[in-house]
């Protein structure tokens, strides 16, 4: 089967970019009025706006962005937030999740990328939605859950902005998975695990570990305990499949030693920063990754005929 063409001319992109627009003002009026349905309006607009950018001419994504973002404000003014906090933020990590995609980024970078731009930006929108709202959207949305009084709000916060981010991507990676192959491009990830994963998990780790002593910055420790939980999670995958005996001993070993200190350390150090301390084990994963890559790579043999 032919590769699928982009939309070529202006009433074909302005046509299909108007069908998406408005899904997408459907679903937004729907979490509106029914509150507890917010996650349909999570979950589908950066899959929407990826697939323009697959399916459209890049020129004409602004056009898309510009009236979606209208036609939600507009339909949502007496709940402006919701375009504010959830629509903007969308709109451009779907845009670059499409557009890293056509350029054959391996998958696993597309999603943390897409996840990271999508935290960034809904923590951007945060002092203007609650200038605009008058009120602590956060405490808000936490009332909501029974959270509101709770004592390490601030830390929960970014964990689930990150849940969420991370979810709107995978979302949008399952369906854009199936869509590239029609358009002639294949999400692929490299043979071997890059030096840049171990770097980023040792890199997120220490971060994590630098903010949880300094004042204030707890919350931020805990996010990168999350990205560096991302970045180690796929780099234990990775070496499981690999299946060397080594390896896995390797894996084992760090995990019982990892446990052992974070219980040593755990009362050392302030509530709630504790778990910050699984750093430990995600560290030692980075160190078996650049073991596995540069030590236990197979020997290639000249044959002599």
């Amino acid at each position: 089967m032919e590769p699928r063409k982009k939309k070529e001319t202006l009433v074909q992109n302005i046509t299909y970019m108007a069908i998406m627009a408005a899904i997408n003002v459907v679903f937004v009026l729907i979490s509106v009025l029914v509150p507890f349905l917010f996650f349909l309006i999570v979950f589908v607009l950066p899959l929407t706006s990826a697939i323009v950018t697959i399916h459209c001419k890049k020129i004409y994504f602004p056009i898309y962005a510009v009236a979606t973002i209208g036609l939600c404000m507009i339909c949502t003014m007496w709940q402006i937030g919701d375009t504010i906090f959830y629509v903007i933020p969308s709109i451009i990590s779907g845009f670059l999740f499409g557009f890293l995609a056509e350029k054959k980024v391996p998958s696993f970078w597309i999603l943390t990328i897409t996840t990271l731009v999508q935290i960034a930006i809904s923590y951007a929108t945060l002092p203007l939605l609650n200038l605009i709202s008058g009120k602590d959207v956060v405490v808000s949305f936490a009332t909501v859950f029974g959270l509101g009084d709770f004592k390490y709000l601030n830390y929960v916060v970014p964990c689930f902005i990150f849940f969420i981010s991370l979810a709107q991507q995978i979302i949008a990676y399952m369906v854009i998975k199936e869509e590239l192959p029609k358009f002639g491009y294949v999400l692929s990830d490299p043979k071997e695990l890059p030096f840049s994963l171990a770097m980023a998990i040792g890199g997120s780790s220490t971060l994590a570990f630098a903010f949880t002593f300094i004042p204030y910055c707890g919350p931020i420790a805990y996010l990168m305990s999350l990205i560096s939980l991302l970045f180690t999670c796929y780099a234990i995958i990775y070496l499981v499949l690999e299946r060397k005996t080594l390896v896995y001993i390797l894996l084992v070993a760090s995990f019982i030693v990892s446990m052992f200190t974070f219980a040593l350390l755990y009362k050392l150090v302030d509530e709630p920063k504790g778990l910050v301390l699984v750093n430990i084990f995600f560290f030692i994963v980075a160190i078996i990754v650049l073991i596995n890559n540069y030590l236990l790579k197979p020997v290639k043999e000249d044959t002599i005929k």
